[in-house]
């Protein structure tokens, strides 16, 4: 360890772990990283089947597994010193750990044990990475049972040190205080230290423990304290005092679809894939893993890059990275506020997420960044990524809805309001097009509790009465009834937007209450039947008689010139 502190020659250059990691692979003919190194009198290069040694018209690899490697078989295989060949060792160990890693590197070393998902997988790693930062992201998976909410974070966190990881399988909002602290005699409170910690919450049941966390969440303060009632006390209720020091890197998963404002502006919402080749490739992983567990538990632990990747996070941790420095962020914000065609308070936030995982990229390459002290700054490249990864979650986190809710919108209810010629669907028919598209039922309490709030509290659908049948309800999609809602002002638009409706066009003015509500009548019935001289809503005449004509944008009082030219 001291040889490596100090250094040892590359090719005539002073070997530090700065520039260890510049070894890569790649197709520019320029590049100065890739290539034969030499490194006391071995030659060593790395292809795409691993590390080779060479010495002495002897060779030796290509090796993959560069942290298993033993410097006595390299020293064996080309007759070199033993101290020649643990420095070569070191140099290809440092240089595969600490290379340049991109997040479509990231998503195929995490491909192993999470199938597809790539947007999920890659926010998900980065969300736990980023507990090693003052603060850290917050991820919320929200989708129906068995599409693998919990084991998309059990699956990652396995790559992170065990300490650092609390895995919480339901927590009540007080229960989360009283085993998660330490009882602390100065200062006779409860301590919980968050620092640097990463917390899953597995298959919660309701958000009430979000709702007590928002401050922690919303980064607010360092140290917060809680006042909470313990009823153990033989003296009855009993007030406690609760602090909780630094943030923490929360993923919160449950099944349930509808999620307030205040937690869904506090973190990223994320639903697991469930397309067919999605469920396809984890039947086969599944298989793999149950047929023979002791084989398939070798396999993933012996995976070299998995063991590279476990390592380099270990180095992460230990370089004491507190922040990341954005170059030009001014330029960030620009490229935010052009995507957006209206500015939302929200967005305010939004920004944030997206400086964050640009932060938390920028800590998965430390090793090439400009560092000062504890802060690092961020590249070019770390900002491109971040806002190509985000815009592909973007449209359910300004909406404020899970994505497995946006699909089913987009998928399901869309299309078919659009196929109905009521512009809207009742629940049945929702659960009946999305067995078709998805091959599995919605429970009929899951769509009107859950689903159908999310999307009206997200501006998305309306509940309006069927006017076959009143008591029952359509969901209709705003941006059909945005589109249809705007009255024509003349005769040629009343015919270019669709006209009259299917049912009935002219109708008699009712001569009573009765004969209005058989009519179908509107609200404000005095119109129906106290016929009489006014004005045309089409060419504005004024008339002594005006008929009453039922189109989609409601009732319309015309003249009967002008209604006997529309029902034509």
């Amino acid at each position: 360890m001291e040889e490596r502190r100090q250094g040892f020659k590359v090719s005539g250059e002073a070997f530090t772990s700065s520039n260890a990691g510049r070894s890569h692979v790649c197709e520019n003919p320029n590049c100065n990283i890739c290539g034969v190194r030499e490194v006391h009198n071995i030659e060593v290069e790395r292809v795409e089947e691993g590390w080779i040694f060479r010495a002495g018209g002897k060779e030796y690899g290509p090796v993959r597994d560069v942290l298993a490697l033993d410097p006595i078989d390299i020293a064996k295989a080309l007759d070199v010193k033993p101290e020649d060949a643990v420095a070569a060792r070191l140099y290809v160990s440092t240089a595969e750990v600490e290379r340049p890693l991109s997040f479509d590197d990231l998503a195929e070393i995490l491909e192993a044990t999470v199938k597809r998902d790539r947007e999920n997988k890659i926010i998900t790693f980065l969300c736990m990475l980023s507990a090693y930062l003052d603060e850290p992201l917050n991820v919320s998976f929200r989708a129906e049972s068995s599409t693998g909410k919990s084991y998309i974070p059990l699956e990652i966190d396995q790559l992170f040190p065990e300490e650092d990881v609390m895995e919480l399988a339901y927590a009540s909002p007080t229960s989360f205080h009283h085993d998660t602290g330490k009882w602390d005699e100065d200062t006779q409170a409860i301590i919980i230290d968050l620092n640097h910690k990463i917390l899953i919450f597995l298959d919660q049941p309701h958000d009430q423990l979000l709702e007590r966390l928002r401050p922690l969440l919303s980064h607010d303060r360092r140290e917060l304290i809680y006042k909470i009632t313990d009823k153990r006390e033989k003296a009855g209720l009993r007030t406690k005092t609760v602090k909780i020091l630094g943030f923490p890197a929360v993923i919160f998963c449950t099944g349930r679809l509808r999620i307030e404002d205040q937690e869904a502006t506090r973190m990223i919402l994320l639903s697991p894939e469930v397309s067919q080749e999605k469920i396809r490739e984890a039947i086969y992983l599944r298989a793999l893993r149950q047929g023979d567990k002791k084989r398939f538990s070798e396999w993933v632990e012996n995976d070299p890059r998995r063991k590279v990747l476990r390592e380099r996070i270990k180095r992460i941790k230990a370089a004491g990275i507190r922040d990341v420095r954005i170059p030009d962020p001014e330029k960030v914000a620009k490229r935010f506020i052009e995507s957006k065609q209206t500015l939302k308070p929200r967005h305010v936030r939004d920004i944030a997420r997206i400086i964050d995982i640009i932060k938390t990229r920028a800590l998965l390459n430390l090793f090439h960044r400009k560092r000062d002290g504890d802060v690092i700054e961020a590249s070019e490249e770390d900002v491109e990524e971040a806002f190509r990864l985000y815009e592909k979650i973007s449209t359910a986190q300004e909406l404020g809805v899970p994505p497995y809710v946006l699909r089913v919108y987009e998928e399901v209810i869309l299309p078919g309001a659009k196929a109905s010629q009521k512009g809207g669907l009742t629940r049945r028919e929702i659960m009946a097009l999305y067995l078709q598209k998805f091959g599995r039922p919605l429970p009929e309490h899951i769509l009107r509790r859950e689903l159908v709030p999310a999307l009206a509290a997200a501006g998305l659908v309306i509940e309006e009465p069927d006017p076959d049948f009143r008591q029952r309800m359509l969901i209709k999609p705003v941006e059909l009834q945005a589109s249809s809602s705007t009255p024509p002002c003349c005769l040629q638009d009343f015919r270019q937007q669709g006209g009259v409706s299917h049912d009935k066009v002219l109708i008699t003015p009712p001569s009573s209450p009765d004969s209005c509500r058989q009519q179908g009548g509107v609200e404000g019935e005095s119109e129906y039947f106290k016929p009489g001289s006014g004005l045309c809503e089409f060419c504005g005449e004024e008339v002594a008689e005006r008929y009453a004509v039922r189109t989609r944008w409601g009732t319309r009082f015309l003249c009967r010139k002008c209604a006997g030219e529309v029902e034509a």
